[in-house]
């Protein structure tokens, strides 16, 4: 009878224990997703008191006071809004980086560009093909009323980026001159990444933005398929009188402008750039000074490297305007702007849960 006691509490704590074995198995898929719950929110909760180690490590470039603004070219009356300036000029097929089967051709920024037909923003776009020309403007037609959009063909000869393309041309061929695919090999690909610049300063000597604020986004700055309409709008805490880009890599003070052109180093990105036209309009003459600059000095390359040196300390030409440099979690994002100003718009259709927001902001 001792022995049937001695089965039976066997038995009892054999289906004690399937029991809760079977419980802790329908709890394990818990585990993951609390366990990262807790950690965002102690990253939320101690977020402020982690230390950047862009601003106390490595330093930033002595900024310029904020200037007094052109005021002839004020747009504060207008509307909180972005206007897009954008641009493509045909360069036809060439080698992107060291690896020698990315390339870049028409139809790959012909791909790109679907996505402005999705951007309900104000886009002004240049170019100097009257296929693309007619290309976009048919894109955007078919989801945008024709009001948002203004197409300009241009011809290259008549730009000053352009004109440019004969001294680029001298001084990358130079025997050991640093070859960095396309930046220092393709004349045209540097005089395409001034352009910008010059195309930014027609849209605001001629008043055509009728927003607060003006932007510069490369034609293949939008990479993914986009599946609804889109917008853009100022993200928080813009500086009065800065220039916004995309912190890509640390601000080295000791580099002079050689040795920025001999490595290819990049401080911020220049696919995306925000402000307001009163102050683009004093950085804008800065840059095209410091080109030419750095063309009588036998130096080239884009304006990620033009900008650079604009702000070291070793440039003879002192920036007047400062910038805002904002960066990503992981300091890796070269599109971070950019998905700022359109988390600007999209987080007014998200309830505000802390938490959430913060979450949508490390992604």
């Amino acid at each position: 009878m001792a022995c049937d006691r001695l089965k039976d509490g066997f038995r009892k704590g054999q289906r004690l224990y399937n029991y809760h074995l079977r419980e802790e198995r329908n709890v394990y898929p818990f585990y993951i997703p609390a366990i990262i719950y807790i950690f965002l929110l102690l990253l939320h909760a101690f977020w402020d008191h982690i230390p950047d180690y862009w601003n106390n490590v490595y330093k930033q470039p002595t900024y310029p006071d904020v200037p007094p603004p052109m005021l002839e070219y004020s747009s504060a009356q207008y509307p909180n809004d972005i206007t897009v300036v954008t641009g493509y000029f045909n360069l036809g097929t060439f080698q992107k980086g060291p690896l020698s089967y990315l390339k870049f051709s028409v139809d790959t920024y012909k791909n790109w560009m679907n996505a402005y037909s999705k951007l309900n923003n104000s886009v002004i776009a240049f170019t100097d093909s009257d296929e693309i020309a007619q290309l976009f403007k048919k894109m955007r037609s078919k989801y945008l009323p024709e009001s948002l959009t203004q197409v300009h063909v241009l011809k290259r000869d008549d730009l000053w980026a352009f004109k440019l393309a004969p001294k680029i041309k001298d001084i990358y061929s130079e025997p050991n001159y640093p070859k960095y695919m396309p930046n220092t090999v393709n004349e045209y690909y540097s005089c395409a990444m001034h352009v910008k610049y010059e195309l930014l300063e027609i849209v605001i000597k001629k008043k055509l933005l009728k927003t607060r604020y003006v932007s510069w986004v490369d034609i293949g700055y939008f990479r993914e398929e986009m599946n609804k309409l889109f917008r853009m709008e100022p993200p928080d805490n813009l500086k009065e009188g800065h220039i916004v880009y995309t912190q890509i890599h640390p601000f080295y003070d000791y580099m002079q402008p050689e040795d920025i052109i001999k490595s290819n180093s990049v401080w911020i990105a220049g696919g995306f750039i925000l402000g307001t036209p009163e102050y683009l309009m004093i950085m804008i003459e800065d840059y095209k000074k410091t080109t030419e600059d750095m063309i009588s000095k036998r130096l080239m390359d884009t304006d990620q490297q033009v900008l650079y040196i604009l702000y070291s300390q070793y440039s003879d030409i002192k920036p007047r305007v400062p910038i805002q440099a904002i960066y990503h979690l992981c300091r890796c994002n070269w599109f971070f702007l950019g998905e700022l100003c359109r988390d600007a718009y999209d987080r007014q259709f998200r309830p505000f849960v802390p938490l959430l927001n913060f979450f949508s902001q490390l992604l």
